[in-house]
């Protein structure tokens, strides 16, 4: 045929009408020729489709899928040639889908029609593909066999003491995951990882936690220890503003995170506060109360580093400038802010209480601060009687004047933020109200009379 197309393109005005007529019966013998081939291809799709329509109402699927018409559509204009354009190829494939369709709604609808393993329609290997066909598909699935069992099932060794750590955060991306695999040489490609999790379906399933990971794992193991293997869980922890170091200890160790006993101890362990060019003898009011991510059994010197680390990051250079404008130390000011969480969890009152407790101190008046002897007692938060008042402590700010050595608790932000920047006012007293507010007052008389009502008010609710 190539010659008949040289012909008519280059030499037709030279040709007599006899070559002419002759090379018109020929296209025609051809395009007979292409149009049994067209019709049987036609037919060997409609059987496919036929097929389909039945496998999916065996599913229980619905029969008109336009997802896959849609793909169709867009697939079938991409091999589009001239003379055809792409919008009539599209044209020519929308009545043909036209009409698979109406034959899998009449299947549908009046049962199965079409005998197409009869003699009449029989649908074989050999009539579904070609020799040739065969065997590419053939070997086309044994590359791809040969592929996954290569990257599902080969081993991956890295260097060093078995076994590594590998912290996986919440919200990892699998893109992350797999460098930091990649950096620590415990697999010799990202890819093969990131295509093993796909297939897996591990994308969205991989668990945040602390892993322990052995040597010569495959990426199919190493995916099923990301997704429902063993690990130090990653936990989300919020402490509230003012909790003391006590309920920061008791929380982690019932979240099974750390040890309370080491954790406490380490607080307060002399050797390691001067590596943390730590000055005073404990921890207590620095570690800054706000939400984290924890992995369970955490050393102590992780959980402390890290809230530790926090409180660092919040107290910026420009608040302890601020500090110094109102004349504390950066001690006095977490001391300060201790005793407002202690007073107080109403935001809107901490700086007025701030405001109360500076204008005693430079009023040279003792801060008679109630948290302060609360934090002396052993057996936890009670009402105070007469004699609490007498204790013998620098803590005990009736008796002593001025803060005492240290915060006694662990104040957020919201406390230490009032405590550098406190309400200016004449207020010298205040007492709770009944409706877990405070009342405040400028003179002692005012105050008594206030804390009479407050306390004829409680002991009227100890009786009911």
């Amino acid at each position: 045929m190539e010659n008949v197309y040289k012909k008519v393109e280059n030499e037709l005005q030279s040709l007599s009408n006899e070559e002419k007529e002759e090379l018109l019966n020929k296209l025609r013998l051809s395009v007979d020729a292409i149009d049994r081939e067209l019709v049987a291809l036609l037919s060997k799709r409609t059987k496919h489709s036929i097929l389909i329509g039945r496998i999916k109402r065996s599913m229980g699927l619905p029969t008109y899928n336009p997802e896959r018409e849609k793909f169709i559509n867009e697939r079938i204009g991409t091999y589009a040639q001239e003379p055809l354009r792409k919008e009539a190829v599209m044209r020519i494939y929308e009545r043909i889908l036209d009409e698979s369709r109406a034959i899998q709604r009449e299947e549908a609808n009046k049962g199965n029609l079409y005998k197409l393993l009869s003699s009449e329609g029989k649908i074989s290997f050999k009539n579904l593909l070609s020799k040739k066909e065969f065997l590419i598909i053939l070997f086309f699935f044994i590359v791809v066999l040969s592929i996954l069992s290569y990257t599902f099932f080969s081993a991956n060794y890295y260097s060093g003491a078995s076994p590594k750590i590998i912290k996986v955060s919440k919200g990892e991306s699998l893109e992350s995951l797999s460098q930091q695999l990649y950096n620590e040489g415990m697999i010799s490609s990202k890819g093969n990882f990131k295509f093993t999790a796909y297939v897996y379906g591990a994308t969205k399933r991989i668990k945040a936690a602390r892993y322990y990971i052995p040597n010569g794992l495959s990426y199919l193991s190493l995916l099923d220890l990301f997704v429902s293997g063993k690990g130090d869980e990653l936990k989300e922890i919020s402490f509230y503003g003012g909790i003391s170091t006590k309920g920061v200890c008791a929380r982690l160790q019932s979240e099974n995170i750390v040890s309370a006993d080491s954790l406490r101890a380490l607080i307060n362990n002399e050797e390691y506060l001067s590596k943390l060019n730590f000055t005073h003898s404990s921890l207590e009011g620095y570690l800054l109360p706000v939400e984290y991510n924890f992995y369970e059994r955490s050393s102590p010197e992780e959980i402390v580093g890290e809230m530790y680390k926090a409180f660092q990051k919040f107290f910026v250079d420009s608040l302890k400038e601020q500090a110094k404008k109102i004349g504390l130390t950066e001690h006095e000011v977490v001391t300060l802010a201790s005793i407002v969480d202690g007073e107080t969890n109403k935001k809107e009152e901490m700086s007025r209480i701030a405001g109360v407790y500076l204008n005693r101190l430079h009023g040279g008046m003792k801060l008679q601060a109630d948290p302060t002897l609360q934090y002396l007692q052993t057996n936890g938060w009670k009402r105070l009687i007469g004699k609490d008042l007498q204790i013998d402590s620098r803590y005990n700010t009736y008796k002593y004047f001025g803060f005492p050595p240290g915060p006694i608790n662990n104040p957020g932000k919201d406390a230490l933020l009032a405590a550098l920047y406190p309400e200016k006012h004449n207020f010298l007293f205040f007492v709770a109200d009944t409706k877990g507010a405070h009342l405040f007052s400028k003179n002692f008389s005012e105050h008594k009379k206030l804390a009479r009502e407050y306390y004829k008010w409680l002991n009227s609710q100890s009786k009911n």
